[in-house]
C-alpha cells in the first residue's frame, strides 16, 4: 500500500483512481492507513467476504485474501491482473503500467 500511495500522484495523473481492500476490519484499516500515511480509501471486505469471493482470491480456509491487484478502465472492463504473492513492487508498477496503456501511452 506504501508503493501505491508512492505512485499515486501518477496514477491520478493519468485518470486512475485507487482503493485497497481487505479482509481487515474498518478500525485496523483506518489504524494502518493512518499509521502508513496512506490518503486512498481502504475498505473492508469483514465479515462477509464477498468481494474476496467475488475476485477469486480467497485463501482456502482462511478469511484472508490473497495479494491480487486488479485495474478496470472508465467502463468496468477489467483489464489487468497482478497477483504476484512475492513482490509487492510489482502490484504498483503493474498497475502504473496498464494505467499507461489504457491512457494510450
Amino acid at each position: 500500500m506504501r508503493a501505491f500511495q508512492e505512485s499515486l500522484g501518477e496514477l491520478e495523473g493519468l485518470g486512475a483512481r485507487v482503493a485497497g481492500i481487505s479482509a481487515d476490519t474498518f478500525a485496523s484499516q483506518g489504524a494502518f492507513a493512518e499509521a502508513n500515511g496512506i490518503t486512498f480509501p481502504l475498505l473492508s471486505d469483514w465479515s462477509e467476504y464477498a468481494t474476496i469471493e467475488a475476485f477469486g482470491v480467497g485463501r482456502e480456509g482462511s478469511p484472508t485474501s490473497q495479494r491480487a491487484t486488479f485495474v478496470f478502465d472508465a467502463a468496468g472492463v477489467l483489464r489487468a491482473v497482478v497477483d504476484d504473492a512475492r513482490d509487492m513492487n510489482a502490484h504498483p508498477v503493474g498497475a502504473l503500467a496498464a494505467v499507461k496503456e489504457i491512457a494510450g501511452g
